[in-house]
């Protein structure tokens, strides 16, 4: 039911104890971006370590996201029945305890493993905090534009930092497994600010969460999306399709749905998750191709590659901080656009003789401030326009558009991959559609409950 009234709970709580709550929530996203880059970094000395090919060491990074994207959607729906504190508790214990395991891990079975546990730990630390912001702030622009930060921030020292630990070596453990030790001291800070300062969020009265038929429908169908996107095995894609339409169909039917396909009536909350789509996809599109023309063309090594694109992931964070200050969702999300299409317009344009500075360093710095922008704005803007007692399935259903965004990006580019000028006309082609569902985002917050938020 909507909330008429003020939560007593939520008028008593001072500054301070929502700044650190605002922390303890933002490790989450610190934790997911440094885990992931770090982890890409180390795959050659893994690969080394346990004498497999690369084709086997990527399973290291599918099983992880192969899980976080299938249980995106389910965990917001059982955060919304159990409880968003309760729910977020368990996924840093989780994603600690197979941190730990994956640290010490001595063979690729047990790493896989852990990793897929890590990768259901992810997918409730990527939805909970969502929901309790929605549910504490009122002006949630700024406390998402701090996890946005967070974030941001652990993308740009998460190779930096993935790089220098896999060159430790102590004996016989190599310095690789240090990546998922990191994450500990973390999850224990996590674990006492939530356990201590995060008040019991309300839960819904739903009596079930939901049924067995649709649980494995989508499970199934995003399996197949997933791993047929990120291994580009393309005839995966109908019968996913085919799956998802029919788990769409058995929605429509049910009166306790896992997806609540009415948010999408809400015109921003439509519009928002589209330019969200977009965004993602052109964003690890650029990456993904950038990498090819760094080494490729331009011969850079490894090392300086990563150094060169170090300015998307810092321009991200300062787009993150000064997207808080956004009160206009529309203009936020026609920014975030226009910026990344912007910065994707320079790229293209750039040749093996344009200096550093005066081509992809000025289109690094457009495009990550745009993206930035869209993790605030954006972000507000989907979770706004939802029932805040649904929060929790919004979220779920913004991370799992996201996530599959940038497996699209990755896999639209890698067949294109040579052709450098054409990539990037893809990629504007498809944010000029963002650009153009920026227009229909609500100009203010569109979802009466919020009036009643403190």
């Amino acid at each position: 039911m909507p909330y008429s009234t003020p939560i007593p709970y939520l008028t008593q709580m001072n500054k301070s104890r929502l700044a650190l709550i605002l922390v303890g929530l933002a490790v989450a996203d610190l934790l997911g971006s440094i885990d992931s880059t770090g982890v890409n970094i180390a795959l050659p000395q893994i690969s080394r370590d346990y004498g497999i090919d690369v084709s086997a060491a990527q399973w290291v990074l599918n099983a992880f996201t192969i899980a976080m994207v299938m249980l995106l959607i389910i965990a917001g729906k059982i955060g919304d029945r159990v409880g968003a504190k309760k729910l977020y508790i368990i996924g840093l214990v989780l994603f600690g305890l197979s941190s730990l395991g994956a640290g010490f891990s001595t063979n690729l079975a047990s790493l896989i493993i852990f990793r897929v546990f890590q990768g259901v730990g992810t997918a409730i630390l990527y939805t909970m905090p969502m929901s309790i912001i929605t549910h504490l702030w009122k002006e949630r622009e700024k406390a998402f534009s701090v996890t946005a930060a967070f974030f941001s921030l652990g993308l740009l020292v998460g190779p930096v930092l993935g790089g220098y630990l896999t060159s430790i070596t102590l004996g016989s453990f190599s310095g690789w497994h240090l990546i998922f030790l990191i994450n500990i001291p973390f999850v224990i800070f996590g674990l006492v600010v939530s356990g201590l300062l995060i008040p019991e969020i309300p839960i819904s009265k739903r009596p079930n969460i939901a049924t067995v038929p649709e649980v494995l429908i989508m499970l199934a169908g995003i399996m197949l999306l997933v791993y047929g996107l990120v291994n580009q095995l393309l005839y995966l894609l109908i019968p996913a399709l085919v799956a998802l339409v029919i788990f769409i169909l058995y929605e429509q039917r049910t009166t306790n749905p896992l997806v609540n396909f009415s948010f999408f009536r809400n015109k921003t909350f439509s519009a928002a998750n589209l330019t969200s789509f977009t965004t993602m996809i052109a964003v690890m599109g650029l990456s993904f191709m950038n990498t090819f023309f760094l080494q490729e063309t331009l011969r850079w090594d490894p090392w300086q590659a990563g150094k060169a694109m170090l300015p998307i992931p810092a321009a991200m964070v300062l787009g993150a901080i000064l997207g808080g200050t956004i009160k206009n969702w529309r203009i936020g999300a026609v920014m975030s656009s226009v910026l990344t299409i912007t910065g994707l317009i320079i790229l293209s344009q750039i040749t093996s003789a344009t200096p550093y500075y005066a081509g992809l360093f000025i289109a690094y710095i457009v495009a990550g401030f745009g993206g930035g922008l869209l993790m605030t704005t954006i972000f507000a803007a989907i979770l706004g326009s939802a029932p805040t007692e649904k929060s929790g399935q919004a979220s779920g259903i913004l991370n799992t558009i996201q996530q599959i965004g940038t497996l699209m990006g990755v896999a639209i580019i890698a067949g294109i991959s040579t052709q450098y000028k054409l990539s990037y006309y893809v990629l504007i082609v498809i944010m000029v559609v963002g650009l153009v569902s920026a227009f229909f985002v609500s100009r203010n917050k569109t979802n009466e409950l919020l009036s009643a938020k403190v």
